[in-house]
């Protein structure tokens, strides 16, 4: 019988001399960024508002880095052309799906994603959704025309007044908790009162750096986490050292206290009278014939 093969489909990228100029010069815009920086970090952007793009930008150009919004087939080209000069980042095609951002940087990138991590951009809430802390309307005047709106500040529990031609809100009210989910109303009314309360960060895919791909995930840094090990690490250390009676600076007093202890224990055991033992012995001495005493006393009831 014979073997039927099984083709293969491979991936053709349309050549280069195909796209329009503004591909191109794409193309080359990303190689260069690839060329030019150490390190390069994908972000997923599905999802992520324009404002809080342009934001990251700001915030990481004063960083000295670059964010680019990118296309996945253009990026891959550009991978290809500087995969020679730089070995390994070819692996980086593989986390080229759906939509994405570039972080050009020389600084670490586990500092960058860390830095990015710690400071959240606030942007509007939207329907569905969940709140990442507990939201409030400040009591005051909201600036706002009485009219149609009233009614969504009844809808969602604010209790309002008309005072000089406003809407004011008579108290400080919740109107969600942490991990709430936002209805459309509420939505709708959080932005019409030009309330951002929804805290974000872009969480990154992968990042090259020194000829290797990192996942999204083992560039996420635990800081309270890691902050405990260390402590351990050194409680472990100190211990270790003073028992082994390393001579270091830092468990001397530590360890000459143990073998004081140590010595002083060893002295009392074995009845050797000292000035610094003498009371304990005699203690110790003390404590057994009371304890002998007891026991011939429970056998031979007439030595009470």
């Amino acid at each position: 019988m014979m073997s039927m093969a099984v083709a293969v489909p491979t991936v053709r990228y349309k050549r280069v001399k195909d796209y329009p100029e503004h591909k191109k010069r794409r193309i080359e815009e990303i190689a260069g960024y690839l060329r030019r920086y150490k390190y390069v970090i994908l972000l997923n952007i599905t999802g992520v508002t324009a404002p809080v793009l342009h934001e990251t930008r700001d915030v990481l150009r004063r960083r000295g880095s670059v964010l680019k919004v990118i296309k996945n087939t253009l990026t891959k080209i550009a991978i290809d052309r500087v995969k020679g000069e730089k070995p390994g980042i070819e692996k980086l095609k593989e986390y080229l799906k759906g939509q994405n951002a570039a972080v050009f940087t020389d600084e670490n990138p586990f500092e960058i994603c860390l830095f990015l991590a710690r400071n959240k951009i606030a942007r509007e809430a939207r329907p569905g959704d969940v709140a990442t802390s507990d939201i409030w309307i400040p009591k005051g005047n909201t600036g706002l025309p009485p009219g149609p709106i009233i009614s969504l500040f009844n809808r969602v529990g604010v209790p309002t007044t008309i005072r000089e031609g406003s809407i004011f809100v008579l108290k400080d009210t919740k109107v969600a908790s942490a991990g709430d989910v936002i209805s459309a109303e509420l939505a709708e009314l959080l932005q019409k009162l030009g309330m951002k309360p929804i805290e974000t960060s872009i969480e990154p895919k992968a990042a090259f750096l020194d000829g290797h791909v990192v996942s999204g995930e083992d560039l996420k840094i635990d800081i309270d986490a890691y902050r405990d090990m260390v402590a351990e690490a050194c409680r472990a250390a100190r211990n270790l050292a003073v028992n082994a009676a390393v001579p270091v600076p830092d468990t001397m007093p530590m360890a000459v206290a143990k073998a004081h202890a140590e010595a002083l224990s060893l002295a009392v055991a074995a009845g050797v009278v000292l000035p610094e033992t003498a009371s304990l012995v005699i203690a110790r001495a003390v404590a057994v014939a009371q304890r002998l005493y007891e026991a011939l006393k429970s056998v031979n009831p007439d030595l009470a």
